[in-house]
Order: structure tokens, then C-alpha cells, then sequence
């Protein structure tokens, strides 16, 4: 055997068991987080990656829970204070610049949807208001990218494995929505996604993959900026 490439697979296989672990993920989701502060198109962004891909357009970005539809009237109503980019537990609302007001990303930093918004409690200027009894914001679409699935032949490699030394196929992303029924498996076992899904990014942050295999496609109609 290639000594060399048993250690090079040994330590791929570690370094991936410890970030599919909770404390790896617990870490990577704080790193994301700050990395939003540091520069707000994302930790992928600022990473070099295989693939590299082009600086995200603005109307990548949607607005934060509760955000009125209206892109005029939020404009208007916004005084971009930063309460509510402040209140966020999770890094990840963020503003581009002074003209931007909140944003947020999911697809780098999920919305984590949660139950008292301190995002909407903290807006003082009507731009954020309360949800209705069981609304769900919604920023987007979540899009799978199907050859960087963990549940594709060529990367069942990346899979956990069970007690037996098995390799079991990947449920992470459902595990994640906090939507019930938006993800389904099809025949190839690879995920489907509901057209009610919300685009919180929850899915993408879960996902083991080694290369993103979970897009969220913006709802342009909440997401102009100008």
C-alpha cells in the first residue's frame, strides 16, 4: 500500500468526521458568522475554492425576517440603524453599505428562523414587522447541485458509516429544514425540495458535501436593494 496516500485518505477522513461532528459543525457555523462581519459575501467567497466563482450580484441577498414586501416602502421605512443586524444571534443579517440596509445571504449564513425573532423586536422604524401565528419568512428556493452530492455515486466516499463500517446515505439536509415535508428523497436517493420551502439556508449549512451542493435561489421580488 501507498503510504503516502494512507495518511493522505486517513487525514481526509478525519478532517471530514470531525467537521460532520456537532462540535465541528458548532464551530463552523461561529466561523461563518464572523466571517459575515468580516466581509459579507461569505466565508466562500473568501476562500479560495476548485471552483471559483464570481462575486455574488446584490440581488443575490434578501432582507430580513419580517421585512416589509414592498422594496420602496422598505426603503423608505428603513433608517439602517443596524438594530436589527446587531440583535441577530447568528451573524446573519449584514449590511454592504451605508445605502444597503439588511441583508442576508442564507446560502452562506442560514437563517435560523427563530422563535422570537429579536431581528423584528429590535426594528424600531416599521421596516421589520411581527409575523402572523405560524408564517414562515421566506428569502428563496433551495436548488440542489446534484454530482456534489454526498448521495452520488462518485463522492460515496464522503459518507458517514454505521456501526458496521457500512456507508449509509446522507439525510442531513432533512434533518435540517425546520419545514416539514420540503425535502424528499427520489429513487437515486438524492434530496428534492418543496416549492414551500423558505430558503433559510439551514440545508446548505448542514450539508457534509465537500463541495457545495446546495443552492439557494433568491426571490427576486424581496430582494432589491436599489
Amino acid at each position: 500500500m501507498d503510504r503516502r496516500k494512507f495518511f493522505s485518505d486517513g487525514l481526509r477522513d478525519l478532517f471530514r468526521d470531525l467537521m460532520q461532528s456537532p462540535v465541528g459543525r458548532a464551530v463552523d457555523r461561529q466561523l461563518h458568522g464572523i466571517s459575515n462581519v468580516l466581509d459579507p459575501r461569505g466565508l466562500d467567497y473568501m476562500i479560495e475554492q476548485s471552483q471559483p466563482r464570481d462575486p455574488l450580484p446584490e440581488d443575490h441577498y434578501a432582507r430580513p425576517p419580517g421585512a416589509l414586501p414592498d422594496p420602496d416602502a422598505f426603503e423608505k421605512a428603513c433608517t439602517k440603524c443596524g438594530d436589527c443586524e446587531t440583535a441577530c444571534p447568528y451573524g446573519t443579517i449584514f449590511q454592504l453599505d451605508f445605502r444597503s440596509g439588511p441583508l442576508v445571504n442564507p446560502e452562506s449564513v442560514p437563517c435560523h428562523l427563530c422563535v422570537d425573532y429579536p431581528c423584528i423586536q429590535a426594528c424600531q422604524d416599521g421596516a421589520l414587522l411581527p409575523l402572523q401565528a405560524d408564517e414562515v419568512p421566506r428569502f428563496g428556493q433551495a436548488r440542489l447541485v446534484q454530482e456534489n452530492c454526498v448521495n452520488h455515486p462518485d463522492n460515496k466516499y464522503q459518507r458517514r458509516r454505521d456501526s458496521a463500517g457500512r456507508q449509509r446515505h446522507c439525510t442531513e439536509c432533512k434533518q435540517a429544514c425546520p419545514v416539514q415535508g420540503v425535502v424528499k428523497y427520489n429513487a437515486q436517493k438524492f434530496p428534492q425540495f418543496a416549492d414551500f420551502c423558505t430558503g433559510c439556508g439551514l440545508c446548505a449549512a448542514a450539508c457534509p458535501a465537500l463541495s457545495i451542493a446546495i443552492r439557494i435561489d433568491p426571490d427576486i421580488e424581496l430582494t432589491e436593494t436599489e
